[in-house]
């Protein structure tokens, strides 16, 4: 949780506790109003700022994950010194362009229907400006800003989403001082994917095993890459290991989603745990023609395949091209 000060010295943070009365702000800050995502557990930062007076503005959530592919709402958290009000704000937020975009940015309840709120999206940052009408300026805490951004639905990591270039003024246009709490955001993968693979082809069954380099949760499907103007597709694929085992089965040509086997119950992949497969392919589904094939999502590799045809292949080189993945059931954010 990196923290920031601007126009401010000798001031020494200890990581011990949180004023009271910051902490139950950004305790309703986090969890006040309305917001995408269905369940939100608050972690609050702790610590320590001695008896400056100084302003605050909180990245929220300071620590959270998401999964790939899915939207959240992220809080810029605005907590005046009531000694010092602020009338105009001017700040960026950054973050790492290969985990994120921006979807929206929305004005927070800090602004009245006549205050003037701006803001100015770029290839790694929003800018973001407000100014307040009242004259008085503003020392009620609470939302300044909400940001809907997106995870890449390809890659996963970590970003900190830091605040930055921050302006604070005050009704004189003086400068205030300020601390900034950055966010840092956890995108987790919702799948496991082979590369794309290609011919030659034939249908058989493929035994091997499979274990992946992070914990992917919630699989539900099984997508298995067709060769092209084939009906390439599993029948049959089973997983297990020697705690748990599940089986899904092809419901047929019907519809669009011929080339997908849905379990019947989600499941997660742990990441450093191995687990044995068994797939029953048709038609010509694209091979991967190596014996271990590895890459960001983990490792898998097939110890055996035997054709249509009756020929048995030990320790081949016949990896089945395939993705397990997640369906979303909604845009999560979730605090750790």
């Amino acid at each position: 949780m990196p923290v920031k000060t601007g126009s401010i010295t000798a001031v020494t943070f200890v990581a011990l506790s949180l004023p009271i009365v910051i902490a139950a702000a950004i305790a309703v800050a986090v969890v006040a109003g309305p917001s995408p995502s269905p369940s939100i557990t608050l972690s609050s930062p702790i610590f320590h700022a001695g008896d400056s007076s100084t302003a605050f503005f909180i990245v929220s959530p300071v620590e959270g994950t998401v999964r790939s592919g899915e939207t959240f709402r992220v809080k810029i958290v605005a907590i005046p010194d009531e000694h010092e009000p602020i009338k105009s704000v001017k700040l960026e937020l950054h973050f790492d362009p290969s985990l994120f975009y921006i979807v929206e940015v929305g004005e927070g309840e800090l602004f009245t229907p006549k205050a003037s709120f701006a803001y100015v999206v770029e290839y790694n940052k929003v800018t973001i400006t407000g100014l307040f009408s009242d004259e008085r300026g503003v020392t009620s805490r609470g939302v300044f800003a909400y940001i809907t951004m997106g995870a890449n639905s390809t890659n996963f990591g970590t970003s900190i989403l830091e605040l930055s270039d921050v302006e604070l003024k005050g009704v004189e246009n003086e400068d205030l001082p300020f601390f900034t709490v950055d966010g840092r955001i956890k995108v987790i993968p919702t799948s496991f994917i082979t590369a794309p693979g290609g011919y030659p082809s034939i249908p058989g069954v493929h035994t091997g095993t499979i274990t992946p380099s992070v914990t992917i949760s919630g699989i539900s499907r099984l997508y298995t890459y067709p060769c092209p103007g084939t009906g390439g597709h599993t029948e049959e694929i089973t997983l297990w290991n020697s705690s748990w085992c599940i089986t899904a089965k092809w419901t047929g040509y019907g519809g669009n989603d011929w080339h997908v086997v849905e379990f019947p119950y989600p499941f997660s992949l742990i990441a450093g745990h191995t687990y044995h497969y068994y797939i029953r392919t048709g038609s010509y589904p694209r091979i991967i023609h190596r014996h271990t094939f590895t890459n960001r999502y983990g490792t898998i590799n097939c110890t055996s395949f035997r054709d249509a045809d009756g020929n048995l292949y030990a320790r081949s080189d016949w990896i089945p091209a395939i993705k397990l993945y997640s369906v979303s059931t909604g845009s999560e954010c979730r605090m750790t």
